[in-house]
């Protein structure tokens, strides 16, 4: 008979009991806002250790001119759960001047129509804009030429990854439903090059908001366009010191009846539409690059995108919307485009002092929850108008800040620095909030 071993443990000493105590004293339990009895560990800090490690999650940047300050913003650290965002801010040395290019682009589903969206639309833009400069427009013309181009090359990118997609298959739709489910399988998810089929079909079947603007050399003009539920914000001061914030572009989603009410427009007969304020009940942006199983026959969501192998992507999530597909497309990849001419209001009594404009994806709205877009546009100006009426004239109180990290620390909890650890070093593996990026861009 075989005998128990019997292992001897030393009792704690009084220094390791204050070891052990030590390092969980900063630590809370905290169940998240959601009720119910499951909690989560989070660290607690101080500054300077918040403001510390709110930078190295943020990553924030300021562009080389010194206009445009930028962060993106993913706290869970689990693989799955990486940002989907992504933004460029660029400078482009153009017939005439440098042009100054921002975008914030949201992902959805995958990772791949954004990695395209967000790396074709700059330098496609950026050729057609070239090319239309050189022939020297007239300034009169330069406002609907600029925003023509915003409008097609927007357009051209969603319908790239569409082309791209159909060419893998026969042009007639009876042919594709004869095909082979294991040769489908098999083209689908062949991963062979950087351009095979696995990759036309992954980034059409994912999708993508925009959101994009363009200032002149002169600094006198900004374009935004918009193709999804991204919010751009313009913060203006005016004579008297008081600054005032107003939001540049409709918001293509669920909570735009304005947009509900196009989209059953455009499918009458059709109840499911629009259901739950989701596109079939199954998207919330109502326009969008990308997504492209919502805007072609179901046949292609029935017999090609269901054979997709990714970790990302399960059949059973999309299977209950498919029999709604009847009359596609569901979504559009049309963009709002706007303009404005500071110049033309340089001179009035009332023009603004200083501006400021303010680009985000939907995980910054999505912590101002139940506040109306006016009331987020309201609350962000005056953190940027506070920081920056701080950081200038002759004797600024103290060094100019990050304008975007401003903007996330005030919406993740501000002074309350209990709720910004908890967002920040909460410990659950699945994802808290939704990715964040802002950028914030110094105007005239």
């Amino acid at each position: 008979m075989a005998h128990p071993q019997i292992i001897n443990l030393t009792p704690a000493t009084n220094t390791d009991q204050q070891r052990a105590l030590d390092e969980v004293r900063d630590f809370a339990l905290t169940d998240m806002d959601r009720g119910g009895d499951e909690r989560w560990a989070y660290r607690m800090l101080q500054e300077p250790a918040l403001s510390e490690e709110l930078t190295k999650l943020a990553e924030p940047r300021t562009s080389p001119a010194g206009t445009v300050d930028s962060v993106s913003f993913q706290p869970c650290k689990t693989w799955h759960y990486r940002t989907q965002d992504r933004y460029r801010v660029e400078e482009w040395p153009l017939s005439g001047g440098t042009w100054t290019y921002a975008a914030v682009y949201d992902g959805h589903m995958d990772h791949d129509c954004v990695d395209y969206v967000s790396t074709a639309f700059g330098p496609h833009l950026r050729g057609l804009l070239d090319a239309s400069l050189r022939s020297r427009p007239s300034p009169s013309a330069l406002s609907a030429l600029v925003s023509n181009l915003l409008r097609q090359t927007l357009e051209y990118v969603d319908q790239t990854m569409t082309s791209d997609f159909l060419a893998l298959f026969p042009r007639e739709l009876d042919a594709v439903s004869r095909l082979n489910p294991t040769h489908v399988r098999n083209l689908v998810n062949d991963k062979t090059t950087a351009s095979s089929s696995y990759h036309k079909t992954a980034r059409a079947f994912g999708g993508s908001t925009a959101l994009v603007t363009l200032v002149d050399p002169t600094r006198s003009h900004l374009w935004v366009a918009n193709v999804g539920d991204c919010v751009a914000v313009l913060a203006e001061k005016d004579r008297s010191g008081k600054w005032r914030g107003s939001v540049v572009n409709s918001i293509h989603n669920g909570s735009n009846p304005g947009e509900l009410a196009r989209i059953r427009a455009e499918h009458p007969g059709e109840p499911d539409c629009v259901w739950n304020n989701r596109v079939l009940g199954f998207l919330a942006p109502t326009r969008s690059l990308g997504d492209v199983w919502l805007k072609l026959p179901a046949v292609y969501a029935e017999l090609v995108f269901k054979y997709m192998d990714a970790d990302w992507f399960s059949p059973e999530s999309m299977q209950p919307h498919v029999p709604r597909i009847r009359t596609p497309p569901y979504l559009s990849n049309t963009p709002d485009v706007y303009h404005y001419d500071f110049s033309a209001i340089a001179q009035k009594p009332s023009a603004p002092s200083q501006r400021a404009l303010i680009l985000c994806s939907d995980g910054l709205t999505d912590l101002y929850d139940g506040y109306t877009p006016q009331e987020m546009a309201d609350e962000w100006v005056q953190v940027i108008g506070r920081e920056l009426d701080s950081s200038s004239g002759p004797n600024p109180s103290r060094p100019s800040k990050n304008l975007a990290v401003s903007l996330l620390r005030e919406a993740i909890g501000g002074s309350d620095t209990q709720l910004v650890s908890r967002n920040m070093t909460v410990e659950m593996e699945e994802r808290w909030m939704d990715d964040t990026t802002i950028l914030v861009q110094r105007l005239p």
